[in-house]
């Protein structure tokens, strides 16, 4: 980790707030180990007070027990007021369980193994013109269209969506936090969503935003709210985590040539390479519950009604479970035990889509020469908890005999 002034650690472990200005990506990390270390349930003042779990055995207790730890809230926090429920994980049950059941379909294992050959193209659509060119930005032309082009062929979103969603998607996120209201920003989801419900009902077809308009819960149709919620989950789960996975995978890769060639000669070192990255750098810094009962973790009594924050980066760098957790070892054998898709009820529903999108992005690289980054990108938070790239640009090594691939 890089040094940072101690002065503004000390200020954000003693009172922690995501929202922070100087609470950074950088900063995070720090911060974040020091909670873990010196307070592993703490109390700060912020945003009306929240108390905040950092070890890994109290962050994975919180999300295996919903019951106690309660999602009904709203894991997102601060938001602004007549925002929608995110489905699943602003569920508890018993409603959660049948709205899992209906954003099922598209993400299941047999889905996901009909769609990896549309996916593999798509990831050589993109990979192949920044070969050929010799350089690009990873982030541009790769990790954001691919993400929410995959996205796309799961549940079939038209063009003007797939154009759209990554711009509300941070506008969302910039607003949520901050606004009192959410008419500045969710308005313009909504219509987006609305189009998508009504085309799926004008355009029927064998696509999964066509059979949700017609299903059902308990015999009774979905409501548009609820399907305004659902949509909305697979807009912004379904292309913000993976597009910040890649991102950090490729540019870690990036500056790792030897890891590339390892991946060229070990194919199954990809999936290796993608769950130690989840682990060392979760895309998502931390969700939150509320507690529907007083609770004692480590000793410490969290009253009933509390906010509580799972700091999953954190947790994944636990060194009571992750030896040496801020070195990146791909060859890990415990990195799969990371919580960066959850755990319990709210275990990430995309979680094998995205497994498989690592998988074809990496292989489909794996084909060329080695890339290597040409500038140092810039990191930031969306709402405090997305880790973002600005950019990754790169350029393709050209000699030999592996030159000419890139050429065919």
């Amino acid at each position: 980790m890089t040094t940072l002034p101690q002065d503004v650690i000390t200020r954000l472990t003693e009172a922690f707030d995501f929202h922070d200005p100087e609470y950074t990506p950088q900063t995070a990390e720090h911060v974040n180990a020091a909670l873990r270390e010196k307070a592993p349930v703490a109390y700060s003042p912020a945003h009306g007070g929240m108390w905040v779990l950092s070890r890994y055995e109290h962050v994975r207790e919180a999300l295996r027990d919903h019951e106690t730890f309660s999602s009904g809230s709203g894991v997102h926090f601060p938001r602004a007021a007549d925002m929608p429920k995110f489905s699943p994980i602003d569920y508890d049950p018993p409603e959660h369980g049948a709205i899992r059941r209906l954003m099922a379909p598209p993400v299941d294992r047999d889905a996901v193994v009909r769609l990896e050959p549309a996916v593999a193209r798509l990831a050589a659509d993109l990979v192949t013109p920044i070969v050929r060119r010799g350089h690009g930005d990873f982030v541009a032309e790769l990790s954001r269209p691919f993400a929410i082009g995959t996205l796309a062929l799961a549940i079939g979103l038209s063009e003007k969506a797939q154009q759209e969603i990554r711009e509300l998607t941070a506008t969302m996120w910039r607003r949520m936090a901050k606004d009192g209201d959410s008419s500045a920003f969710w308005p313009a989801y909504r219509d987006l969503l609305s189009g998508e419900i009504e085309r799926a009902r004008r355009e029927p077809g064998d696509y999964y935003l066509s059979w949700l308009v017609k299903a059902r819960i308990d015999g009774e149709p979905v409501s548009d709210e609820l399907l305004y919620s659902v949509i909305v989950s697979y807009c912004v789960a379904g292309h913000d985590n993976t597009m910040n996975t890649i991102s950090r995978i490729l540019w870690h890769l990036a500056g790792d040539p030897a890891l590339q060639h390892r991946i060229k000669a070990e194919p199954g070192l990809a999936a290796q390479v993608a769950e130690e990255t989840l682990r060392r750098w979760c895309p998502t810094d931390r969700f939150t519950r509320v507690t529907t009962r007083d609770v004692t973790v480590d000793g410490v009594t969290i009253p009933k009604g509390a906010r509580v924050v799972l700091l999953f980066d954190a947790a994944n760098r636990d060194p009571d479970v992750f030896p040496d957790p801020d070195s990146f070892r791909p060859d890990r054998d415990t990195a799969h035990r990371h919580l960066s898709f959850g755990n319990g009820l709210h275990h990430c529903l995309g979680a094998r889509l995205a497994r498989a999108e690592f998988k074809a992005v990496l292989g489909e690289l794996a084909r060329y020469p080695e890339y290597r980054l040409t500038e140092e990108p810039r990191l930031s938070f969306e709402n405090g908890r997305h880790i973002m790239f600005d950019r990754i640009p790169v350029r393709f090594e050209r000699s030999g005999a592996t030159a000419g691939k890139a050429e065919d």
